[in-house]
């Protein structure tokens, strides 16, 4: 689980990647992206409402016959009428925390993602003419429920978001029987709840997507027998540390340091740091944000200590992590288990596209964070799904087309997913490494594109884990949905 995603991280330095999702439905089509290259990235598909490799376009004007759609009221979940839904607008909540007292800014590039997934899809004519009137829900980290309870009463769906706490809304969020495409998940209670889809690698109560394991299983063989890892005193990070604790141990990963820090700040990193010479540890696996990574090594490289490697995942590729981390990223170089597609990788249309969407609706926004990537592809699956329930767009057509997409890439933003399959990891991945200067994709035995998609790079768990909400658990089922 990662925060910031990537990892699940809490109040700090949290990490959240993973996601997943699944169900049946009404018998509409089923949209995929098929990985074609469109014409090039070109500013001609974006105003067509097309993005990267994805053909069709995603946004636009209504269809010819028009489109459906009245106004309900206030906290309506049944019904002939469409919560969020008028014939001119569709309402969609994200969640972030960056109104975070103990992290002011923590993941703002959600937020930044889709505000200019917004601004674009409405300058081309919205979803089948229905124009997105977007609501940036801050849960603040703590507030995670009560913002939940804010969406059920206006909003449509969520998208492109996430919260630390997010177990503290699943059975709100489906007691209330609302859509989540979200950005990230964190707490085994999200992940692969229902009615939830994610489009990028999911997060997993079974399973992980550790490609970066095997990498560096390979360059530092000898490491292994001295593994270190570290993370946030939170239950769902420490949840993801185990984890990728156990997936370490299947390698042959020997554990000699186990180490949890205030996820609300440490006056000092250097106990931490001693700690880890003490043991002896050669290499070590964090759970955090790119501010807590860069103390860390700051506090490393005071007391004149190298390790083979740090691995983290990739809320780790944060711009943030280069000034802060400075020469120590030299000596100690981060490691960065990648799921999207690195900035760096230009070849690929969708980034320098989704580089140009920002340029134009938000150049002062966060563009280069690799969380903004997992939301921009949650908005493209959820257009995507909305445009083919033609007229009449609902909660069961949009869910329904959203789950029976089984391959999908936001255009070329992530790795090759599955959404029609709750929990499944991705094999595929980009090995990044940091230093002062900035990060560098390692090619490293790649079979699509910059991707490295080894089945052997999903580790199966045998852990318990936890489990994710289910329609059940709240008294509804998937008929229910309207």
């Amino acid at each position: 689980m990662q925060r910031r995603v990537t990892a699940v991280c809490l109040v700090i330095g949290m990490l959240a990647a993973l996601s997943a999702c699944g169900r049946s439905g009404n018998g509409s089509s089923t949209p995929t992206s098929t990985g074609t290259s469109a014409p090039g990235g070109s500013t001609t598909g974006l105003a067509n409402g097309q993005f990267g490799s994805m053909s069709e376009p995603v946004c636009g004007p209504a269809p010819a016959s028009g489109s459906t759609g009245t106004t309900v009221n206030a906290g309506a979940t049944s019904g002939p009428n469409v919560l969020g839904v008028t014939p001119t607008a569709i309402r969609v909540g994200t969640i972030s925390d960056p109104g975070f007292a103990g992290y002011p800014g923590l993941d703002q590039e959600l937020f930044d993602a889709s505000d200019v997934f917004v601004s674009w899809c409405n300058s081309v004519g919205g979803i089948n003419g229905h124009k997105i009137q977007l609501d940036k829900l801050d849960a603040k980290v703590l507030e995670y429920k009560t913002t939940i309870t804010t969406a059920c009463g206006q909003d449509f769906a969520l998208v492109g978001g996430g919260g630390v706490l997010d177990s503290t809304g699943e059975t709100d969020r489906l007691s209330c029987l609302l859509p989540n495409f979200p950005g990230y998940v964190l707490s085994a209670e999200a992940r692969g709840s229902d009615l939830e889809v994610q489009a990028t690698n999911g997060g997993s109560n079974t399973q992980v997507s550790f490609g970066l394991a095997n990498y560096l299983q390979e360059k530092f063989p000898d490491a292994g027998q001295a593994v270190g890892y570290i993370t946030g005193n939170v239950a769902t990070t420490v949840t993801n540390k185990n984890q990728y604790q156990e997936a370490g141990a299947t390698l042959g990963w020997k554990t000699v340091y186990d180490d949890q820090y205030n996820s609300t700040g440490e006056p000092t990193w250097l106990p931490f740091a001693q700690g880890i010479k003490d043991k002896g540890v050669k290499g070590l696996y964090f759970v955090g944000s790119a501010a807590n990574m860069a103390k860390l090594l700051n506090a490393l490289g005071q007391i004149d200590y190298k390790l083979d490697w740090v691995a983290s995942s990739e809320n780790m590729y944060d711009p943030a992590l280069i000034p802060q981390g400075g020469a120590d990223l030299d000596v100690n170089n981060v490691y960065i288990n990648d799921t999207t597609t690195p900035f760096l990788s230009t070849e690929v249309p969708a980034i320098p596209q989704y580089e140009q969407l920002f340029d134009q609706y938000l150049p002062n926004g966060l563009k280069n964070a690799s969380l903004g990537l997992n939301s921009f592809a949650a908005w493209l699956l959820f257009a995507q799904s909305a445009k083919a329930c033609g007229d009449t767009i609902t909660r069961a057509c949009v869910y329904d087309n959203a789950i029976h997409t089984t391959s999908f890439d936001g255009g070329g933003l992530s790795a090759q997913t599955n959404p029609s399959l709750p929990e499944a990891a991705t094999p595929c991945f980009v090995p990044v490494v940091a230093d002062s200067k900035g990060f560098t994709v390692i090619n490293w035995n790649a079979n699509d594109g910059p991707y490295n998609c080894d089945p052997a790079n999903v580790m199966k768990l045998t852990g318990d884990y936890g489990t994710s909400t289910k329609l059940s658990d709240v008294g509804k089922s998937l008929s229910d949905l309207n």
